[in-house]
């Protein structure tokens, strides 16, 4: 089976890898598609781009990559670059000219440690990379990995590569020839058997800029640059660098790679403005259009049946390059374009509109409850719950089960059941039996007179010391060290009856909402039965004060008791009776008095514990909110009525009312929505564990954002598929799911002319991603063989039936009328079959064309020349290339006359220094000329005429490129033999200068220093000087 690396690099190139990945989960619902293994390596130099997830979900599923799968080029510090020749992975493309370059206007961007829309500062950052092998973020070790786990997967040693970047920037346009080179380095192109192949996909900059404020001043001129090295390298006319630093075993200088070797079978270019000239969004839809050429080409071809025969003829059998008028080989012609459009009937849309809603309606149900027949779970404000809370919350049995009763706040019972609380009575039972059993045993055992001091004695005694074995005020004393503890303890208790009241789901129970508003009124009601129990206290004083002075009476009256008569009149018990029953009542107020105090306190924990249960509800609920704002703006985005466009690459054949009105059918039903809510809260709380405690904040702690939507969304998928499975099954005119285009289409198209205006749509649609320039396209170049190959390929549903077959027929002819050349075939042919049956893809491509054909070269080049001609042109050619080329790259145009003139002079100036232009006489005519000596093996040099003077001889090679590039050549080969010593350079410098002394003022510029051509020729040969002739 198929291996396939999959490389973005930059921002381009991550979008598109995220596009993919999304693409694929949407297909398969997994990133690891059947009979095809792939691979990912994003690569950049921003790490916020790196590890931003914004847009890499779908279906709440996020398809992010991991770290292994990430490459963070970012920073280089200034130390390296102050010690370059310990760095020869850098040292070897900066000389000392960059260098100086550099050090004087990059600073801001090298202390950055990003591309800064520089290409050599992007080369820059890899090369720190690559020259790092301990480095973790190493790009070669990562590729290795990769490739490893691809071969080890599959058994498989081929590995194809698919590089994804964009040429306007720093980072992919100035490492792409790294990414490149490397992997020619680590995996040769295999002839014998096709292995390791690598395609590219760049972006090409706009002619019109879509985003002025992101140019530097060097977005489009970068992709210019970048295109001629891509060219170079694929000539053979550019061998970069090994930025890992490997040097050659012979020549001990770092190794240059790429030589005499395949480079890359297909560059595959795109813009932003295709053939029809229709635009397509930068940020979403053109990374979703390559992205989908890439799934069609990459996933779908995996499948025999499924390959496009001719694009796959193309990528593998590119044309030769173009040669030059002088015959060299200068203009490659492996670049293709592609464009895209596909038909469907957008099934996963459908599934994911239907799903959404569900999630809507789940949410809607843990959030607010609010049943509405007809309608669904819909939304309401807190001002509008809570109707009845108040007397719920005050009503003394509801106090009682959510344990704070006043007997539960005063400890009158116990709150926790532990074992010493068992023997727990009442207040007034106990005094009052207390009282009793003291008043009988001091009656029993002691005479009238002492009943009083003792039965005082042993009340007394039990308040101070006995108590609940403490004593009042030491039991209460000790009770306070578990004030946090019992608030902890009821919190818990009153949150798990909420909890379950919010777990049972049904129309009568609570939602999170309500549950957030009862807390909220419980925890107001706490703070004023403070207020209550204060008050109580301040009673109670008053009672203990008139309890007081009842003993007291009581204590006179025993006094004055006369105990000859007690034997008659009875006084003693009457008395002893009203002093036991004032001392009863004076404890128990003095028990409430310390148990109200305790209250008090307990209410004032409690009340922070119930502030935290409500911040946990509310933190839940945010959690739900902010699940359904995201539920309900997926849900919108989908199956729009309004347009049954979802892009322009894809044209959906479907009626999206009744899809709408599908989903609004289930949303009204309770049952449906009930159990999908319920199994949702029964997963989330599974998730808390057996022991863990039922809380809303343990609840919001184990389920994150991503986490609680993953989960609400698997769980409303398969409820929603399963009740679209069962329309279907009931009404077979409702199905949703597995329907197959080409009914479809066979029942709209019921006419040869509605086929024609559909085919014609489809290819306006998937015109290529470029614009051609009829300019070049038309031109003809000496005798350069071959032409551009456009093609158009189609992938259907492999029909079946009868009506399929005749109906897919009509579709072949259709399209063969109106595409020359096309051949209505799944066999040898255009046609080949759709990995699924709701969707029809359509791919246009250009195939074996030079760069010049494309339009928006002509504005790449006039804003790259611009940039070298301005007043910094040494810097910006510097930070345009990824070296300083010491000889120009091929041309990607064919030179006009006019562009051929300032070479020309340069050439008859140097060949006049060198001597190689001499005037000649012809001894018969006696005409004077200016000849070019012309080597000749058998008969010897050979002057040959050239022109009358200087400017005829200039004129002659401007006319003449190759006779140009001929004398070019010969300057070369002079200047290596005759020029190699300052002394010599000094000499010619010398001769060069009496050239435009001696020649060009006199016969010009008409001995006139003041000619404004005197001033152009004395700069020609500064330019020579300073490119040639300098001191070593």
């Amino acid at each position: 089976m198929a291996n396939h690396l999959l490389i973005g690099l930059g921002g381009t190139g991550g979008k598109v890898l995220r596009e993919l990945r999304k693409r694929i989960y949407e297909e398969y619902r997994s990133n690891e598609p059947e009979g095809v293994f792939l691979g990912y390596l994003y690569l950049d130099s921003s790490p916020a781009d790196l590890n931003d997830r914004t847009g890499w979900k779908v279906m709440g599923k996020s398809v992010h990559l991991g770290d292994a799968q990430k490459v963070n080029i970012n920073g280089i510090s200034t130390t390296t670059l102050g010690t370059l020749s310990t760095s020869p992975g850098l040292h070897c493309f900066i000389n000392d000219k960059d260098k100086q370059l550099i050090d004087q206007h990059m600073g801001p961007l090298i202390t950055a440690g990003i591309g800064g829309q520089r290409r050599r500062l992007g080369r820059m950052l890899i090369a720190n990379n690559l020259a790092d092998k301990n480095n973790k973020e190493n790009f070669v070790q990562k590729l290795q990995a990769a490739v490893r786990k691809l071969q080890q997967a599959s058994e498989d040693n081929n590995v194809t590569f698919h590089i994804c970047a964009g040429l306007a920037g720093g980072t992919g346009s100035g490492s792409i020839v790294d990414v490149l080179a490397q992997i020619r380095k680590m995996y040769p192109y295999q002839e014998s058997t096709h292995s390791f192949k690598i395609r590219l996909f760049v972006y090409m900059p706009e002619i019109n800029m879509v985003h002025p404020n992101f140019d530097n001043g060097f977005y489009q001129a970068n992709g210019y640059a970048a295109l001629s090295e891509l060219n170079a390298i694929s000539v053979g006319k550019y061998a970069p660098y090994d930025v890992t630093g490997e040097k050659d075993v012979y020549t001990q200088q770092v190794q240059r790679l790429m030589q005499n070797q395949e480079s890359f079978e297909v560059c595959y270019i795109y813009t932003n403005v295709n053939e029809d000239g229709k635009i397509l969004d930068l940020g979403l839809k053109l990374p979703r259009s390559v992205a989908d050429f890439l799934f069609q080409t990459v996933v779908v071809s995996s499948n025999k049946s499924g390959q496009m025969a001719r694009l796959i003829g193309c990528e593998n059998d590119g044309a030769g390059p173009e040669h030059d008028l002088s015959g060299e080989l200068t203009r490659s012609r492996k670049f293709m374009s592609f464009g895209i459009a596909r038909v469907e009937y957008p099934e996963t849309e459908i599934d994911e509109f239907v799903t959404y809603n569900y999630a809507v309606q789940a949410t809607r149900q843990l959030t607010y409850n609010l049943w509405q027949e007809g309608l669904g779970y819909g939304e309401c404000s807190i001002e509008e719950v809570g109707s009845g809370y108040l007397d719920q919350i005050k009503d003394v049995r509801n106090r009682g089960t959510l344990k704070l009763s006043n007997a539960d706040l005063t400890l009158e019972k116990s709150i926790n059941g532990s074992e010493s609380s068992q023997t727990w009575k009442p207040f007034n039972i106990t005094w009052e039996t207390r009282t009793q059993s003291d008043a009988g045993l001091v009656q029993a055992q002691y005479e009238k007179k002492q009943w009083l001091a003792q039965f005082t004695k042993l009340v007394d005694d039990y308040y101070n010391n006995s108590f609940r074995r403490h004593g009042v005020k030491k039991f209460f004393e000790i009770q306070n060290k578990e004030l946090k503890a019992y608030a902890r303890h009821i919190r818990r208790h009153i949150e798990k009856l909420l909890f379950d009241e919010w777990v049972s789901g049904g129309k009568e129970g609570k939602s999170i909402l309500q549950i957030e508003k009862y807390s909220i009124l419980l925890r107001q009601d706490c703070e004023d039965r403070i207020k209550a129990f204060k008050e109580q206290i301040s009673k109670l004083e008053l009672q203990t004060e008139e309890h007081a002075a009842a003993i007291k009476e009581a204590n006179r009256e025993w006094e004055q008791i006369g105990w000859v008569r007690d034997a008659i009149t009875n006084a003693s018990s009457q008395t002893f009776a009203k002093f036991k029953t004032a001392k009863c009542n004076y404890y128990i107020a003095q028990t409430k008095i310390e148990s109200y105090n305790y209250a008090v306190l307990l209410l004032q924990h409690i009340g922070i514990e119930l502030n935290s249960m409500i911040l946990g509800v509310q933190a839940m609920k945010q959690e739900l909110v902010e699940i359904l704002d995201h539920v309900m703006i997926q849900a919108s985005s989908k199956c729009q009525i309004e347009s049954k466009l979802g892009g322009e690459e894809i044209l959906k054949k479907y009626n999206p009312e009744v899809v709408h009105a599908l989903a609004k059918q289930y949303a009204s039903d309770y049952d449906l929505q009930h159990t999908n809510a319920s199994e949702i809260r029964q997963r989330m709380i599974s998730m808390l564990g057996e022991e863990g405690e039922r809380s809303f904040a343990n609840l919001n702690a184990c389920i994150d954002f991503n986490t609680a939507s993953d989960l609400i969304i698997e769980i409303c998928s398969k409820n929603a598929h399963a009740a679209m499975e069962d329309t279907a099954t009931k009404d077979p005119l409702m199905k949703m799911v597995g329907v197959n285009i080409l009914d479809k289409l066979r029942i709209d198209l019921n006419s040869d002319e509605k086929i024609e205006a559909f085919v014609d749509q489809l290819i306006r649609m998937a015109r290529s991603y470029i614009q051609l320039n009829p300019g070049e396209t038309a031109k003809v170049i000496g005798d350069n063989a071959g032409a551009m190959m456009t093609m158009v390929q189609v992938a259907l549903p492999q029909p079946v039936t009868d009506q399929e077959k005749s109906f897919v027929n009509q579709l072949g002819l259709a399209f063969q009328n109106k595409v020359a050349g096309f051949v209505p075939k799944f066999i040898e042919g255009d046609l080949s079959v759709n990995f699924k049956p709701n969707q029809m893809v359509v791919v246009c491509a250009n195939a074996g064309f030079p760069l010049r054909f494309l339009l928006n070269m002509k504005t790449l080049k006039e804003k790259y020349n611009k940039l070298l001609a301005a007043p910094q042109k040494e810097l910006n050619r510097m930070v345009l290339h990824t070296e300083s080329f010491e000889k120009a790259l091929p041309d990607l145009f064919e030179l006009e006359e006019q562009e051929l003139i300032r070479p020309a002079k340069k050439a008859v100036m140097m060949a006049l220094a060198l001597k190689l232009i001499q005037p000649q006489q012809n001894s018969l005519t006696g005409e004077k000329f200016l000849a070019v000596n012309e080597p000749d093996e058998i008969f010897g040099d050979q002057w040959v005429k050239l022109g009358k003077d200087f400017l005829g001889c200039v004129n002659v090679l401007k006319q003449n490129f190759k006779l140009l590039a001929k004398m070019e050549s010969q300057i070369e080969n002079e200047l290596y033999k005759q020029v190699r010593s300052n002394d010599e350079k000094a000499a010619l410098r010398k001769q060069l200068g009496g050239i435009v002394n001696q020649v060009i003022l006199p016969t010009v510029c008409e001995g006139n220093q003041f000619d404004p051509k005197y001033a152009e020729y004395k700069g020609i040969a500064q330019e020579i000087i300073n490119s040639k002739l300098k001191d070593l």
